[in-house]
């Protein structure tokens, strides 16, 4: 019984390790050009995410085939702690610095934050998410080029028109609400049910 419980501290261990190097693989990354053309940030994060996985494998692999095992612990066992690390940390990317690029609350705190003693009423409160988070810092325009780039939306005459592609994430979602349902259906039903 003692070894099992050593080899899953060894494990766990290792998992732990893991996240970490994918999060500096990825926060080195960001720094960088590559990719930086994906308009979609998630994707974005998710892509740097897979690229570590792969170089996470291509690195350990070699090395615990020739070594026969790195800490006690066989091939199978590290690759596992690879793939449950790359999906930890897509949780977290997706859940962690992603909604700090999209998130009004985020930005409304963080306007707030400048001045902590001003109390700003309702009204000011929308104000500041029209003018400072719609229009100056230009997050419409953000998500139009992100539905464009990855094809939910095309731009026509001028305008913009939901894709074949498009419709069908919308009815994907409406199959994920209906399991998991919001508590403000507006943002999936804008017309009603």
């Amino acid at each position: 019984m003692n070894e099992e419980i050593i080899k899953l501290i060894k494990l766990a261990v290792l998992c732990i390790v893991l996240c970490v190097v994918i999060a500096v693989v990825v926060a080195l990354l960001l720094r960088t050009p590559f990719l930086a053309g994906q308009k979609a940030y998630l994707y974005r994060l998710l892509a740097f995410d897979a690229i570590a996985c792969v170089v996470l494998l291509a690195v350990l692999v070699p090395v615990v085939v020739k070594r026969g095992s790195v800490f006690g612990l066989e091939l199978s066992s590290v690759v596992m702690c690879v793939g449950l690390s790359t999906l930890a940390m897509a949780v977290f990317l997706s859940l962690g610095p992603m909604p700090i690029e999209r998130s009004y609350t985020i930005f409304s705190l963080a306007d707030m934050a400048e001045e902590p003693e001003t109390v700003l009423t309702t009204e000011e409160m929308k104000a500041q998410f029209i003018n400072g988070f719609v229009e100056e810092a230009g997050e419409t325009q953000k998500r139009i080029d992100e539905q464009v780039h990855i094809g939910n939306l095309e731009a026509v005459d001028g305008g913009y028109r939901i894709t074949a592609k498009g419709q069908r994430l919308i009815k994907l979602m409406r199959l994920v609400e209906s399991v998991f349902p919001v508590p403000d259906e507006t943002c999936i039903y804008p017309n009603g049910k």
